[in-house]
């Protein structure tokens, strides 16, 4: 559109300079047409606040090159919009350095784009003579008085005379006849040109709100991401001092215990080893030629045998202090112990959900324990209360939701089709209704055992890596969230963001059991920790 409107430009001077020079009497000949849009070309922007006549003059200024002051060669933009000459421009850049030359903002990496459009507009000028003599036709030296409209040039009387057995003078026009049509066109390019910067100039606006907004809504997300993993973190570092320091104290109290057992029997041993010492002066001794034989001596002998006797009866090996720490305590099953524990901090702890009969679909058979629901082809007699439903056959939660965040899981193995979420209390349950979250449903539901869809304002086709076997669900009241998951891999499978304005309730559609082919019940998991 932009290029196409600067050759126009470029075609309606050209006219124009050979009008002013073969009208020169009639100044008004001169002038085409006023603009007060830089939308225009960007080569005409520092003209944008005042109102001008774009003459073939003024033109031939506007498509000269500020550095060299002569027609554009090689005309090129810089990322400020300004245009040179690329050899002017890069003498300039090898010289002081790169910036504009104009503006002299910095220009990064010599980056620049060639100006296909003004170089065509360039050439183009320098074409016509302007502002000087009427031009002459090259082939015939007459007066170039018309416009060839299919080759886009000046052309005399003879050149059209020329065509006549071709029945082509229709193709030529009398250069005013082709400014005032070029001028037409022009101005319908530009009203072109004005609603398009208009429609961009919006979209500019709303892709900047959302990259702003997305900026912020990743940081929102990045943070509570780390608070998340925060709260672990700081669990688990607490278990772990709290583990660490109970195996210090029941360590130390054991090694105590068999340091003080080593103690005594390093005593016991070195009185034994002292009385082994004794007995073995005393052998000595009354093996010796000179050993007295009287009898103090032997009585002295005899004492010191009892002495002896009573130290190695009390230098006995004492008893192996064998204490062991308790391995069931530090090295069982330790990630599953700390599992179990975790559900302190966890938000949401899981949910128990059960199924409120009141609301059941009379084709639908419950559990005892209200944990499971499946579709019966007999039609049991009960209350047509207002909370049933009566033709979807469907059931909601026992409990209902004004706060907080819940998070719940769904076996759904073995079946073909089951619709499950979150709705509305004040959902119609009477009759065929539309399903949307409009009208108060967030759901995904699965068809022929693989096509899962949300079911959103445009139903969405969901991608799966394997079969379903348990879906979860997650809701946060106060942020208007509900998600799906691959309950096994917790891979992600859907997220609806709504504002809830009244009481939302788990919802179950296990479908019609199609003569057994979907026979198996929605099972909701409860966990038993």
């Amino acid at each position: 559109m932009l290029s196409s409107l600067l050759l126009i430009v470029a075609l309606v001077f050209a006219l124009s300079s050979t009008m002013s020079t073969s009208t020169s009497k009639n100044p008004s000949s001169s002038s085409l047409i006023s603009l007060n849009d830089r939308a225009v070309s960007p080569i005409l922007a520092s003209s944008s606040n005042t109102s001008w006549d774009l003459n073939a003059d003024d033109f031939t200024k506007e498509l000269s090159c500020s550095l060299c002051l002569e027609l554009f060669k090689e005309p090129v933009i810089l990322p400020c919009g300004h245009n040179f000459c690329k050899p002017c421009l890069e003498a300039i850049w090898n010289r002081n350095g790169v910036f504009c030359p104009e503006c002299h903002v910095n220009v990064p990496d010599r980056k620049f784009i060639i100006n296909q459009a003004l170089e065509k507009m360039a050439e183009k000028i320098k074409t016509f003579h302007v502002g000087g003599q009427q031009q002459k036709c090259m082939e015939h030296g007459e007066p170039l008085t018309l416009y060839w409209k299919p080759q886009g040039k000046l052309a005399c009387f003879t050149c059209r005379e020329a065509q006549m057995p071709k029945d082509q003078c229709t193709q030529f026009l009398l250069i005013p006849d082709a400014v005032q049509i070029y001028t037409e066109r022009l101005l319908t390019l530009r009203l072109q040109l004005r609603s398009i910067l208009v429609k961009l100039e919006v979209l500019k606006n709303a892709q900047e709100e959302k990259i702003s907004s997305h900026k912020e809504n990743k940081l929102q997300l990045q943070y509570h991401i780390s608070l998340e993993f925060l709260k672990l973190h700081q669990f688990l570092h607490t278990k772990e001092k709290m583990l660490i320091h109970q195996l210090k104290e029941e360590s130390e109290i054991l090694l105590q215990e068999m340091e003080g057992n080593l103690n005594k029997l390093q005593d016991r041993s070195q009185t034994a080893k002292d009385t082994l010492v004794c007995i073995q002066a005393r052998l000595y001794q009354q093996n010796s030629a000179d050993y007295p034989t009287s009898l103090p001596h032997l009585t002295k002998s005899t004492n010191v045998l009892c002495r002896m006797e009573n130290k190695t009866e009390s230098s006995s090996l004492g008893q192996l202090v064998t204490g062991t720490l308790n391995s069931g305590e530090f090295k069982g099953p330790m990630h599953y112990a700390m599992w179990k524990e975790m559900r302190t901090i966890l938000n949401p702890d899981i949910t128990f959900v059960t199924l409120d009969p009141n609301t059941a679909h009379p084709n639908l058979i419950l559990s005892e324990e209200l944990t499971c629901v499946w579709h019966n082809d007999i039609k049991q007699i009960l209350p047509d209360t207002p909370e049933r439903f009566d033709c979807s056959v469907s059931v909601l939660g026992s409990e209902g939701f004004t706060t907080g965040k819940y998070y719940w899981e769904v076996e759904v193995k073995k079946k073909s089709k089951w619709t499950l979420g979150v709705v509305r209390e004040s959902i119609n349950r009477k009759g065929n209704y539309p399903l949307s979250p409009k009208e108060g449903h967030w759901l995904i539901k699965l068809r022929n055992k693989i096509e899962l869809k949300a079911v959103d304002v445009r139903p969405k086709c969901l991608t799966l890596l394997g079969r379903l076997s348990r879906v979860g669900i997650y809701l946060d009241y106060e942020e208007g969230q509900v998600s799906f998951y691959d309950a096994v891999s917790m891979s992600h499978l859907y997220t609806f963001m709504d504002t809830f304005t009244e009481k939302v309730y788990p919802y179950f559609c296990p479908c019609l059991n199609n003569s057994g082919e979907n026979k198996e019940p929605l099972r909701i998991i409860a966990f038993n920790m």
